[in-house]
């Protein structure tokens, strides 16, 4: 029995040293997937948080931003859905995490088939047009869009997506039939209406901040309930007489099943980067963005809240697999 007792601590020993190893996160380089093409909302959004991340030295292993476009972010979706159970796979999250599910894009939500880390903000929707542009205001646009429906082109990121519900809102609250153009990414969209293929383009100000500032741009109006603290002069649609709202969720995802040690991570490691003064003046504030730092369940009754919206305005576009 004295030698039971020495081998019995051993092992009490050897258990809880597997525990702690099992436990250690990350332990290998992690995969940040980016749904859509290179230089929209979603990529300046992951590459900003890995960007202070790397900077702070906060991770022990690479992050690695990864690109994977197509589908309307479907491909990038079901790709971080098939890593189920993998903690060192995340993605940065719009609200295809809920509209997917919907339409059929994607096998389930972040409540079946993602874990919600945290909602880092909430982003806006402008119209925006490039500074030789004829449509001085919104109701410049309305007016030649009601004279000749249908041709005048707006561009937005993918269908059936938040830019794609933007334009059909606007064209409901307007009482005009415009072009939807889609594109990949808000990056592709910028460079479209800046070369004159379209004539406005559905916006976050992240995506043509730097096209304002240069006054190679201008936004005719946003689809907010008043105007943005850091842009006054930018005309609500609603007080134009074209109401309608809509907003945009910015967040990071992973899989199903992360285990509670990486979720910690995350968590924790996301609420020091937004903690941070350059994630406060160079992303929220140059970007015209609401914080949040919200994560469990909070963040997912949020997501929760989009379901009901999305469905009536994807079901009004035909964008529900029947």
């Amino acid at each position: 029995m004295a030698m039971l007792k020495p081998l019995f601590a051993a092992a009490l020993v050897a258990a809880s040293t597997g525990a702690l190893a099992q436990a250690k996160y990350p332990q290998r380089a992690i995969e940040v997937v980016v749904p859509y093409a290179p230089g929209g909302g979603t990529d300046n959004l992951m590459r900003m948080i890995t960007g202070i991340i790397d900077e702070h030295k906060w991770s022990p292993v690479p992050l690695t931003v990864n690109n994977r476009a197509g589908g309307s972010g479907a491909i990038g979706y079901n790709y971080l859905i098939n890593k189920k159970g993998d903690p060192h796979v995340i993605a940065g999250a719009t609200p295809m995490v809920v509209s997917g599910k919907i339409e059929g894009r994607l096998p389930g939500d972040h409540r079946d088939a993602m874990t919600t880390l945290m909602i880092v903000a909430i982003d806006e929707l402008m119209l925006s047009v490039r500074s030789e542009s004829p449509f001085k205001t919104i109701d410049d646009f309305v007016n030649a869009a009601r004279a000749k429906p249908g041709s005048l082109t707006v561009g937005g990121t993918a269908t059936f997506t938040e830019d794609h519900i933007f334009t059909h809102l606007f064209e409901q609250a307007a009482k005009i039939k415009v072009k939807y153009v889609p594109f990949n990414s808000g990056g592709e969209v910028t460079a479209a209406l800046m070369g004159g293929h379209i004539d406005a383009g559905v916006m976050n100000p992240n995506e043509i901040v730097a096209q304002i500032e240069a006054k190679k741009a201008r936004n005719l109006a946003v689809a907010a309930k008043k105007r943005l603290t850091d842009a006054p002069d930018v005309p609500t649609f609603a007080e134009r007489g074209y109401e309608f709202y809509w907003e945009q969720m910015r967040g990071v995802v992973g899989p199903a099943n992360m285990p509670p040690e990486a979720v910690k991570w995350w968590v924790e490691t996301l609420r020091k980067v937004t903690d941070t003064q350059k994630w406060k003046e160079d992303y929220i504030k140059r970007n015209l963005l609401t914080p949040t730092q919200w994560t469990g369940e909070e963040a997912n009754k949020y997501l929760d809240s989009l379901r009901e919206k999305y469905a009536r305005a994807l079901n009004e576009l035909g964008g529900i697999k029947k």
